[in-house]
């Protein structure tokens, strides 16, 4: 399959995970039309992904490359160097008594609590949520974690500007479940957008964003979150304070994409 014809699949696909951020990486590294036709496919494909945040931050570095092949490459680099999990493996609090909360199991909090077996930690279940139960790990509902009284909640973003983030349904939530907790906004490098392409977002959520829909209704995965509203952000630096967001951003704002 050609790789134009391999990206209109996936803009179909129904998952909105890691793996279809790398299938999209290999098609645009052998993508060789003209520029209009990359911008047209990259519009399509966070069309029908627009929180992915992953995505917008591969496409928003390609979509100006003079050489997508090159910039794929790059791209790569800067994800396997991300130090995320590293720096939250190290700041995470040791020696631990109280539990410590996360929503869901997301790739890079999971793969730091992996290295960190002397914390008792329980996953959250978010509402709603089909996703499997990690293995090993308590998977308790929102009443169960405020009866623990956890010390820290660790979320991690579906994507986040500097001033708001698209988080898990079901972070407000928790967070006011647990007021003595402290939150945690885990960002891992391709996740942090300039606000301009998390405006691009907010608009597409907007328009399908409905509190009052029901369960099963389509619309965009997550809620938003005020970024200031969290007491620290970890990240590759480490643990930072949230207004510390804007000077992370390494993404181009690619006003090509904020037009869906």
């Amino acid at each position: 399959m050609l790789p134009f014809e391999r990206l209109r699949a996936l803009a179909r696909y129904d998952g909105d995970d890691a793996m279809l951020v790398e299938e999209v990486a290999d098609c645009l590294a052998d993508f060789d039309a003209d520029p209009t036709q990359l911008v047209l496919v990259c519009r399509r494909l966070l069309a029908h992904h627009p929180v992915n945040g992953a995505l917008w931050w591969l496409c928003a570095r390609v979509v100006g490359a003079s050489v997508p092949a090159r910039a794929v490459a790059e791209a790569r680099r800067v994800r396997d160097r991300d130090r995320t999990v590293a720096r939250l493996v190290s700041v995470l609090p040791f020696p631990h008594d109280e539990p410590v909360a996360v929503l869901g199991w997301p790739t890079a909090v999971a793969a730091a609590l992996d290295e960190r077996p002397d914390l008792d930690v329980v996953s959250v279940r978010p509402p709603r949520s089909s996703a499997p139960r990690p293995y090993g790990v308590r998977s308790i509902d929102v009443t169960e974690a405020l009866a623990l009284g956890c010390s820290h909640l660790l979320v991690e973003p579906l994507l986040t500007g500097a001033t708001e983030a698209r988080v898990p349904a079901g972070t407000a939530e928790l967070r006011a479940s647990l007021p003595d907790a402290v939150l945690w906004l885990v960002v891992p490098v391709d996740r942090l957008l300039p606000d301009r392409l998390v405006a691009a977002v907010r608009r597409v959520t907007d328009a399908t964003d409905d509190p009052f829909a029901a369960d099963d209704a389509p619309g965009a995965p997550g809620e938003w979150l005020d970024v200031a509203s969290v007491d620290r952000v970890a990240g590759p630096g480490g643990l930072e304070s949230p207004e510390r967001l804007a000077r992370r951003v390494d993404c181009p704002a690619a006003p090509e994409l904020t037009r869906l």
